[in-house]
């Protein structure tokens, strides 16, 4: 009995089909008529579009009723006369669109800011399924790839590129959010607000926040939940939390770390502040078809749980104090609050509107900014602070114009939209735009370092350990002589060098992110070849790899021989290095 693939029933080959990547069933078409129509099965190609695009919407409009996270990737309606075949080659046809445009974004400088923006206003959300093909991987993903076959370069602008959006995101929520009227202050709508200023964080709107939805279906699927009262069902909330890792910051270094701020260190079990606690609290109850809002207190936020079935023994209202894991009186909230309050409260309280909580969380990133000036997200907290102060109006800027300027052109220079969020009151932001636009056409001519007699020690992209202060960094480029200002000098104590101020200096990137100079006597670059463990060089590496703009000046590690291979960029600066 003869035996063809031409025997074998249509069913089993769509069976097939789910197996193959949409290239290779476009390729399957063109042998036969039989296969063009096995392969034109519309609901093969619906299957192929969720594998490869997980982002449906171009942006997100605000909403109360699901979490903002999930809008972006929940399965849509086809438009009329559309097929999954046609979404899909639209979609590929729109990611070469802007592979394309990142490819240039890499090569040259020219158009470098207008690209990015031109891919954030044309394709937005969208983009976000190019270039996680490209993003670093995460410390936590089943798959590692190797360290030296990554390219640090194209993930770099990938993830700056992403970022932009996300940000563009946040600002386009915090307008939908002013122009909406009477938004409940529960549940959803409570992480929602924090989502917004999520959406500048780092690692802005990739953040998922359905792991609330899964817990509280395993509280309500639990046939115990159903007998509790209302006490019972709080505490078993408050305690769920705990074993979730959503716990109370410990002690003012935690308290006013400013990635408290941030959803995504909450959501990745780092303590946090009251302000965020209540609002998951709030969430889950609602997961659990309870009501709960928050209730704004001088320093303190507390979550107001209501009984919707009224009883004789059971309060109609009660007032938990989430971060410390317990139901409060009012007598012992007024006792607590005695020195900051007029006259104590009594019922029924105050709710806090989801403007005034937003408010306050961008007031408590100011404080974190103020307490810890150093730490590498506060120019983030400070984008997000100075975005929700201006546009809902919430209060005066935190710091003077022009340093906040300063601060955000430095680490968002792809934000030209900045300028219109941040009108100067001496309307110089027109004139600051256009030079951007211009140097953005017509980027100034590159200084070239040459290496002359005497020149320095050390190359672009060496390894090295400070002899001081004993952390790893990379060089990135190199100055004759100290060309930091005298203040800055003395400050660091440079007279007190062997060489002091006439020796080499070298920019580099440590492991901890930072940029910092450093001096040719604190450089040590046989510290790296010293080490005979190949776990703590590889520890090294990762570390390396993983600061956050190390593929601005490197596109790839070079593990043989230790050291970063520079992109075409500090390559041109620097001709001499790469000779």
């Amino acid at each position: 009995m003869s035996w063809s693939l031409d025997t074998l029933p249509p069913e089993l080959f769509r069976y097939i089909l789910a197996y193959l990547s949409p290239e290779a069933a476009s390729a399957l078409a063109q042998t036969c008529r039989k296969m063009n129509a096995i392969t034109h099965d519309d609901k093969i190609w619906q299957q192929y579009f969720f594998q490869r695009f997980t982002y449906v919407v171009r942006k997100i409009d605000y909403s109360n009723e699901e979490y903002l996270s999930s809008i972006a990737q929940k399965p849509f309606k086809l438009p009329d006369g559309y097929t999954w075949q046609d979404c899909f080659i639209e979609r590929s046809f729109q990611d070469k669109h802007i592979r394309s445009l990142l490819n240039e974004i890499i090569s040259t400088r020219k158009h470098r800011i207008h690209n990015a923006n031109l891919i954030s206003s044309t394709y937005g959300l969208l983009a976000l399924d190019a270039f996680k093909h490209y993003f670093p991987p995460s410390p936590h993903a089943s798959k590692s790839i190797s360290l030296d076959s990554r390219n640090l370069t194209r993930e770099y602008y990938s993830l700056e590129i992403a970022r932009l959006i996300s940000r563009q995101a946040g600002l386009a929520l915090l307008n939908d959010m002013k122009t909406r009227q009477n938004i409940p202050t529960e549940g959803k709508a409570l992480l929602n607000a924090l989502f917004i200023i999520q959406c500048f964080h780092p690692d802005g709107i990739l953040l998922q926040l359905t792991r609330l939805h899964a817990i509280g279906k395993r509280l309500v699927d639990d046939p115990m939940f159903s007998t509790l009262n209302l006490t019972e069902k709080c505490q078993l909330i408050l305690t769920t939390m705990k074993n979730e890792s959503f716990l109370p910051a410990n002690g003012s270094t935690e308290y006013y770390d400013i990635s408290n701020s941030f959803l995504f260190s909450t959501f990745h079990g780092k303590p946090t502040i009251p302000l965020t606690l209540v609002s998951i609290f709030c969430a889950l109850a609602e997961e659990c078809d309870l009501i709960a809002r928050p209730l704004g207190l001088p320093g303190e936020v507390m979550a107001q749980v209501y009984q919707t079935s009224a009883s004789n023994d059971t309060p109609s209202v009660l007032i938990i104090s989430v971060f410390d894991g317990k139901i409060m009186t009012l007598d012992e909230i007024n006792d607590r609050l005695a020195d900051f309050l007029d006259e104590p409260l009594t019922h029924p309280l105050p709710v806090t509107s989801i403007l005034e909580l937003i408010s306050r969380s961008a007031r408590n990133m100011i404080n974190s900014i103020t307490q810890y000036p150093t730490s590498s997200l506060n120019s983030y907290g400070l984008y997000a602070a100075v975005c929700v102060l201006k546009r809902l109006g919430a209060g005066a800027l935190p710091f003077t114009f022009d340093s906040m300027m300063h601060v955000l052109k430095e680490h968002f220079p792809m934000d030209i939209h900045l300028f219109d969020i941040l009108a100067s009151p001496l309307g110089t932001n027109a004139d600051d735009l256009q030079r951007i636009q211009e140097q953005d056409a017509n980027p100034p001519i590159v200084e070239l370092k040459r290496r002359e007699d005497p020149s320095p020690k050390y190359f672009i992209g060496q390894i090295f350990q400070h002899l001081q202060y004993n952390y790893w960094g990379v060089i990135c480029g190199w100055d004759s002589s100290c060309m930091a200002s005298p203040v800055w000098q003395i400050r660091m104590g440079i007279s007190n060098l062997t060489r002091g101020a006439t020796q080499p200096f070298y920019h580099i990137l440590a492991d901890d992110s930072s940029r910092r100079y450093v001096a040719e006597d604190n450089i040590d670059t046989l510290a790296f070849t010293c080490i005979e463990n190949e776990e703590n060089k590889l520890a090294i590496f990762r570390r390396l790899c993983a600061a956050d703009s190390i593929g601005k000046q490197f596109e790839r590690l070079d593990m043989a021989n230790a050291k970063f291979i520079p992109n075409l960029e500090l390559r041109e600066e620097y001709p001499d290095d790469f000779a």
